[in-house]
């Protein structure tokens, strides 16, 4: 085999084990914790964000309706120190109410959040929760937040993800209120 043909099967060899290392690597989804971990946290968050929801529409459209908040979210990334863990994560939480058999969707959003929880042996316990600004706060915040493969991450389950979490959210929501899983979900 001639050499310039053995070089660029060397080249082309290696571009491929390098793209499949990145892709690997950035969408590995290895958050940095085990998998039990990882649950406990997305649950001890999902369950903080909804007791510490904001004021949504459906509060003011449906006063006395029993209008409650669900939340989802995935883990992006994780760093600990012996005290606490910082976790990445893209959190959506939506308002729902139930009004004769039907699901109402209100006010919700999907955004990354660091939260601080404590680490290892200790049970999850959220300490703070910090969030982007608005506007031209948002991609500075972002990236002084989250690492580098953290924030591809981060962007891919923005733009593929976030379906998953809002059934997720419909799902707990359905439940919650004793709706069968095929009720309707009407906004």
């Amino acid at each position: 085999m001639p050499i310039r043909r053995q070089r660029l099967l060397v080249v082309l060899g290696s571009a491929i084990v390098l793209t499949v290392a990145v892709a690997w690597v950035v969408f590995g989804w290895s958050s940095g914790m085990d998998a039990a971990r990882e649950q406990a946290v997305r649950t001890s968050v999902d369950t903080y964000y909804e007791q510490h929801h904001w004021h949504g529409s459906l509060e003011d459209s449906h006063p006395n309706q029993g209008v409650r908040w669900f939340c989802a979210g995935q883990v992006i990334e994780s760093d600990a120190n012996q005290q606490e863990t910082a976790v990445g994560i893209l959190e959506m939480c939506q308002e729902f109410v139930a009004m004769d058999g039907e699901l109402i969707v209100g006010s919700g959003e999907a955004a990354p959040r660091l939260v601080t929880v404590t680490s290892p042996p200790k049970p999850v316990d959220v300490l703070r929760v910090e969030a982007p600004g608005d506007g031209s706060r948002y991609s500075p915040w972002v990236d002084a937040n989250f690492s580098w493969i953290g924030v591809r991450k981060l962007h891919w389950l923005q733009q593929n993800s976030v379906p998953d979490l809002e059934n997720a959210t419909v799902v707990k929501a359905r439940t919650a209120f004793g709706l069968p899983a095929d009720a309707p979900v009407h906004r």
